[in-house]
């Protein structure tokens, strides 16, 4: 695996984990972030890499800071 399609990976399980988490639907999600639902889905299945405004988006619909976001083991 490719240290791209790695960091994709874990980067959707990181927002798939935190939806989860508040009890939100990929819709819900969706709708309340403003980011389209099929970015949300290709986020999820680590096949985008999102950019770090459409991250800062999803954090601020998870209440979530954008810097607690990207503290992962990559």
């Amino acid at each position: 695996m490719a240290k791209d399609d790695k960091f994709k990976e874990i980067l959707g399980d990181r927002l798939r984990g935190l939806r989860l988490d508040a009890g939100l639907t990929l819709m819900q999600l969706a709708e309340k972030s403003g980011v389209s639902y099929r970015t949300v889905i290709d986020i999820e299945k680590g096949e985008t890499r999102p950019s770090v405004e459409v991250i800062r988006l999803l954090c601020t619909a998870l209440d979530y800071s954008l810097s607690d976001f990207f503290k992962f083991k990559y």
